[in-house]
This record gives C-alpha cells, sequence and structure tokens, in this order.
C-alpha cells in the first residue's frame, strides 16, 4: 500500500492551520533506514511500511507529531538538557494535545495523561525534579549502608584493642584477621558501589532506549544540532561579506526567511498548549468561511446552471418510490409546545397552551460515485433523489475518498443538469463527516462496497443497493435488492412533472 503524502498534507492543514507554513516548508521523505518517522527540522522522514500499516487517523497523529516537533524547535531547545527526559517530555506533551483533539496514539508512544496541563519546558522541569529527589533518596540511602559498616569496623577495632591489654601475641593475630577484614570489608564496598553505579547506568540507558521507541524516533536531533551551528557559523560569515551588495531580490528572500523563523518564534513563545488553543479558534473560522463559501457556490450553481467537473448522465428518467419518503420525513417534524396553567385544559398531567408544528428545514442526501457504483446504480440515486425533492428542501452531494460539496435542488431538472466525480475509492468517513450538525434529515445512497465509519453518526439513513450486509455504528440502513428494483422502478417519461407531485 503506497503512501499518499498530499492526501496527509491536506488534512493536517485542514486539521491544523495555524502550523500551515511549517507543513508547507518540511520535506517528507520516505525512507528504509528509519525504522518508524523522524524529522532533522528540514526533512519528515518516514518508514513507508510502518506507515501504511496505520489507519488514516493514526498516519495524521503521527505526521502532526513530527510538525509539532519542528513548529516549537524542540531539536534546538534540547542543547543543555538532559536529552532523555526532554525526549520525554516534549513526546508526552505532544501526544497528550493530540489526543485531546481526537486523534488515537499509536502503540509504543509515551503517554502522560498529565502532561496536557503542561508546556514542554514545564513537564521537563517537573521530570528534572522527580529525577533528582529519586537520586538524592538513592543517595542517603548509599551514605546509611555506609555509616552502618563503619560501626562495624569501629566495633571489631575496640575488641581488638581490648585483647591487646591481654595478649601481645594474639593482639598481632587479630590485629592481622583485622587488616584483612578491613580489606575484605572494603573490597566489598567497592565491589557494590560499582554494581550499584553499573545497575543505575544500565537503568539510564534502558530508559533512553524505551523513550526512543514507538512511533518516534530522536536519532537525528544530535547531527541537526551540529549541522545547525555550521549553518550559522557559515551564515554569519556571508552575510557580513553580502551586506554591502545585498540586492532587491535578496532582501525579499531575507525578509521572507525572517518572517518564518518569526513565526516559529511566536510558536516557542506561546507554549504547546495555548498554539493548540489559537490552533482550534483558526480552525473553526477556516470551517466558517469555507461553509459560507460552499453555500454562497452551491447556491449560484442552482440558479446559473453552472456544473461541477465530472460526467453528466443521460436519461435519468424517473420512478416509483423505494421508500415512503413523506413519512420518513414527517418524523422528523418538531413541535415546540408551551406548557401553562392559564389555559384550563390538563392533559397528561400538564396544561397545554400552545402547539406550534416547526417545518422540517433541509434534507441532505450524499451520493456514493466511486469506481464501485455504475452508471445504472447511480441513475436508481438520483431517481429516489427525485422523489425526496417532492417532499423536502434537498441538497445532493458527493463522494469518493474526497467530498465534494454540496448543490441545493429546487426543481427535478436540477438534477437531469447535474455532473458526478465518478470513480476512485470509497472512504465513509469522509461521508459522515461532511453532514451538517443542524440538518435533521441525512442520507447516504450506495452499494456498501467499503469498511464502515470509525464514527459513529446518528439519525442517518444508509440506503444499500445490492446485498451488501453492512453494520453501521448509529442510523438505519435500508437494504435495496436486485429484484425489488426490478419490481419497482418503472420508468415514466410521459408526464414526468405529474409523477412527481403525487
Amino acid at each position: 500500500m503506497s503512501v499518499d503524502i498530499d492526501a496527509i498534507k491536506r488534512k493536517l492543514l485542514i486539521k491544523y492551520p495555524t502550523f500551515g507554513s511549517v507543513i508547507a516548508n518540511l520535506e517528507f521523505q520516505a525512507s528504509k533506514d528509519i525504522a518508524t518517522a523522524g524529522t532533522d527540522g528540514k526533512v519528515l522522514l518516514y518508514n513507508p511500511k510502518f506507515v501504511s500499516g496505520l489507519s488514516d487517523k493514526e498516519r495524521t497523529f503521527l505526521f502532526a507529531h513530527e510538525v509539532c516537533h519542528v513548529a516549537f524547535e524542540h531539536i534546538f531547545r534540547s542543547e543543555g538538557k538532559d536529552k532523555q527526559l526532554w525526549n520525554i517530555a516534549t513526546d508526552s506533551v505532544i501526544n497528550a494535545l493530540l489526543k485531546q483533539d481526537g486523534l488515537p496514539m499509536i502503540d509504543g508512544g509515551v503517554d502522560i495523561p498529565e502532561a496536557v496541563n503542561y508546556d514542554a519546558e514545564e513537564m521537563y522541569n517537573k521530570l528534572l525534579e522527580e529525577k533528582k529527589k529519586q537520586q538524592e533518596q538513592q543517595s542517603s540511602q548509599g551514605n546509611q549502608q555506609q555509616q552502618n559498616s563503619q560501626g562495624n569496623q569501629q566495633q571489631q577495632d575496640s575488641q581488638g584493642s581490648q585483647e591487646q591489654q591481654s595478649s601481645q601475641g594474639n593482639q598481632e593475630q587479630q590485629s592481622s584477621q583485622g587488616t584483612q577484614e578491613q580489606q575484605s570489608s572494603q573490597g566489598s564496598q567497592e565491589q557494590q558501589s560499582s554494581q550499584s553505579g553499573q545497575g543505575q547506568q544500565n537503568s539510564q540507558e534502558q530508559t533512553e532506549e524505551q523513550a526512543d521507541v514507538g512511533h518516534d524516533t530522536h536519532s537525528l536531533w544530535d547531527k541537526a544540532i551540529e549541522e545547525r551551528k555550521k549553518e550559522q557559523q557559515e551564515q554569519a560569515q556571508q552575510k557580513a561579506k553580502k551586506e554591502s551588495k545585498k540586492t532587491a531580490k535578496d532582501k525579499e528572500k531575507q525578509d521572507d526567511t525572517e518572517q518564518t523563523e518569526q513565526q516559529t518564534n511566536e510558536f516557542v513563545e506561546k507554549g504547546e498548549k495555548e498554539t493548540f488553543k489559537q490552533n482550534k479558534i483558526e480552525r473553526r473560522k477556516q470551517l466558517q468561511e469555507l461553509s459560507k463559501e460552499l453555500a454562497e457556490q452551491s447556491s449560484h450553481e442552482a440558479g446559473t446552471g453552472i456544473q461541477r467537473q465530472g460526467k453528466k448522465l443521460s436519461d435519468i428518467g424517473i420512478a416509483t418510490p423505494l421508500i415512503d419518503w413523506r413519512k420518513f420525513l414527517r418524523q422528523a417534524v418538531k413541535y415546540d409546545e408551551e406548557w401553562t396553567r392559564k389555559n384550563a385544559r390538563m392533559r397528561n398531567g400538564f396544561f397545554r397552551h400552545k402547539v406550534e408544528e416547526i417545518p422540517i428545514p433541509e434534507t441532505e442526501i450524499l451520493l456514493d460515485t466511486s469506481g464501485s457504483v455504475s452508471e445504472t446504480l447511480l441513475r436508481n440515486f438520483l431517481r429516489e433523489c427525485k422523489n425526496i425533492l417532492a417532499n423536502s428542501k434537498v441538497k445532493v452531494g458527493c463522494f469518493n475518498t474526497e467530498f465534494h460539496g454540496f448543490t441545493e435542488l429546487r426543481r427535478v431538472e436540477d438534477i437531469d443538469n447535474m455532473s458526478f466525480p465518478i470513480g476512485g475509492g470509497t472512504d465513509f468517513n469522509v461521508a459522515v463527516e461532511a453532514f451538517s450538525r443542524r440538518v435533521p434529515n441525512k442520507i447516504i445512497f450506495t452499494d456498501g462496497e467499503a469498511p464502515m465509519p470509525e464514527k459513529a453518526v446518528r439519525n442517518v439513513i444508509w440506503v444499500v443497493f445490492g446485498n451488501q450486509q453492512i453494520n453501521p455504528r448509529g442510523g438505519k440502513v435500508i437494504n435495496i435488492n436486485g429484484e425489488q428494483l426490478r419490481k419497482l422502478y418503472r420508468y415514466m417519461q410521459e408526464d414526468k412533472s405529474a409523477n412527481i407531485s403525487r
């Protein structure tokens, strides 16, 4: 399975518009020399085999993780710090914030839930303090052991002095034995100390190893730091030489570089938490502007007859409805009831004052136009859309691996004039995310030839043509088999408008 980097970049730009400049300037490069993924601040390296085995959201998580390392200058802020703790601190903060954004963390990553409350520096200082306390505790235990050993030695010396007074020969013997025991004790202490130090070192190396596995490696950071130092030295020398000979073009290029660096510095100054908050605001604005643009575009296309790119179908025709859509749409009608004691009539324990019916605002329909859907099947979708249009305000959209926008339908003829992006794969995640929350009626026409969406969406009617047994989380499934199609679809080329209006 190949990795569509362009598609990943688009998803990143949509979900994290704040990091747009970083994503655009970062080179994505496949490499079998790296186990998972990593970055040196300029290039994002990834193992294609590892990435292809991830889900769509896990890929977004992985690449967003690396983008954050670059945006927040984690690589170059590691100088002078405990590398192990800095790796853990940065990974834990990024992972916690991405999880909060609804992305599933990849197995093997650093998972510290409380890190969502900290920036990288704050988390690092917390881990550093905990490490110092642990070292102090270990040192205290070592001093206690040493004191106990010295006490035993003093006791032995006292016993030897007493025996010296009684017998000189015995004194020499005891002194010799005491010396041997002392040497043995010291040797034992040194051996214990050596073993303790070696054990501590092995533990630290093991922890460092554990901090650099899973979905992310920091093995490129040291080399990146050295290269940056060399570049800074060279740039400083070249700047001194070229300052007097600078052209307008060079100055413009320098201004762009400085602008990018300034933006990166702003990420660092704001910190991870504040930047993620700002990103949510920017994304909300972006989605609002996009929704407004699509609404204006759909309205314009419906009124002027401008067609979207794609294939236009002929001889769509009409047919007897497969489903009683009026009954189905009626279920979505809401009632606004005001209860008060002003009205003397009591019903069900309440006094009813006013009942007002609120009409259905609209229905959104999504058509599966992937490669598995034939033109004949697509015509069947459209005939059913004509029946729905007779009972509700309708917007129709198409999807395959992408959502191609909604078009508002005002007349039956608008369906005949539509064009469709036919072909490609099927992604139901794209479909369910395209629906508007405020719209009560949501319908998907499909052949069911794709994995079900990860997200559970309520109030969605799945109309499946064929014998596919699908089981989406949330909503309702209506299966239409071939026999039903042959029995119920009767083309009525004469007096189409009369058939639709009944």
